[in-house]
């Protein structure tokens, strides 16, 4: 088993590729600010939030799958029948972006203390 697939940095790597999905929805939403008819997207992240809960107590991380994409409409719909709105999309970005830098501060912490374990006795 290498490091990378110790539960505690395989439940990591699943959040930040679960952050990293979600920031690629929200840029995809913004984008879309000026198209009619459209609806925001977001990931499932109660359904999220239960897998990684049931992979952290069974610890099988194997099985952990990425979120689905579900419409999740802004605040406000426009008359064309657009519902982004660009100041609800930029809190759930950086909202995302802080989560990831978290994890990330979380995964690099996580290695230094490996490194530190496997370090011969006196150095």
């Amino acid at each position: 088993m290498s490091i990378g697939d110790t539960p505690y940095f395989a439940l990591l790597r699943a959040r930040l590729d679960f952050l990293g999905d979600r920031q690629r929805l929200i840029a995809e939403n913004i984008a879309n600010a000026a198209t009619p008819g459209f609806t925001p997207r977001d990931l499932d992240s109660a359904a999220f939030e239960r897998a990684i809960e049931r992979a952290a107590k069974s610890g099988d991380t194997t099985r952990i799958h990425s979120a689905r994409a579900v419409a999740r409409p802004d605040s406000e719909t426009t008359l064309d029948g657009n519902s982004v709105v660009l100041e609800d999309q930029a809190q759930r970005a950086m909202e995302t972006r802080m989560a990831f830098e978290t994890g990330l501060s979380l995964y690099q912490k996580g290695l230094q203390l490996m490194r530190m374990a496997a370090r011969p006795p006196g150095r």
